[in-house]
């Protein structure tokens, strides 16, 4: 059996769900009244939430949270979504409703186009490190860690700083809702948080007005060596 150890780009889909106030369900829904997701730390009894897939949506109270990995609705699903369609659940009132796009990579290669939106989220997977003390013969420790960049049009003033920064606290909190990134992870921590970081000024260099926060976050776990 081939070696599955390295997950970045699992968890970085993780994170990049999680900044639009969604997790992804990990099997596909069955007539009744629950889904199944990685974690579901991120909702709450009498959430209001959006059961999607690519294939279409319907909205539903949460009645009950059974355990880490189950929801369960107040009334039937009635579609089938499919974890091959992309399937997830959501919170309707999402807690960064401005925020137009999420993607992956550094904020310097933003494409220029007529076509750009902002605000956005950029997620960067960075070092991934398994301390060799903390392993053993069946199973490694392993430490993910990821650069989010939050990226809004310039605006000037004192209003545009606070702004930035209560967008700021609203993706820390978001991140910090579920330490286990959807199931992902073990646990998650953001760890830094930069309202200056270099790549605003090379942005600005480059005659592009826009400001940037930047976050850190360690995402912990383990894998396992089956051979």
């Amino acid at each position: 059996m081939a070696l599955d150890m390295f997950h970045h780009n699992e968890i970085a889909r993780a994170i990049r769900l999680l900044c639009q106030s969604a997790v992804a369900l990990t099997a596909d829904t069955e007539p009744g009244y629950e889904v199944r997701v990685g974690s579901n730390e991120l909702f709450a009894v009498d959430d209001q939430v959006v059961l999607s897939d690519s294939t279409g949506e319907e909205e539903h109270t949460i009645a009950e949270k059974v355990g880490l990995t189950i929801v369960q609705f107040e009334e039937p699903i009635e579609g089938s979504r499919q974890v091959s369609r992309g399937a997830r659940l959501a919170l309707k009132d999402a807690r960064l409703p401005d925020l137009q796009w999420v993607g992956q990579g550094r904020p310097e290669l933003l494409p220029r186009a007529p076509t750009e939106r902002f605000p956005c989220v950029l997620v960067l997977p960075s070092e991934m490190a398994q301390p060799f003390n903390t392993g053993g013969n069946r199973s490694f420790q392993q430490d993910y860690t990821y650069r989010l960049f939050y990226v809004e049009e310039y605006q000037e003033g004192q209003r545009a700083n606070v702004h930035l920064l209560d967008r700021a606290a609203a993706l820390f909190n978001l991140l910090m809702e579920d330490t286990y990134l959807g199931g992902t992870c073990w646990h998650s921590q953001v760890t830094e948080v930069d309202p200056q970081p270099r790549v605003q000024e090379y942005l600005r260099e480059q005659e592009r007005p826009l400001r940037v926060m930047e976050l850190t976050l360690l995402a912990r776990r383990a894998a396992v060596w089956n051979k």
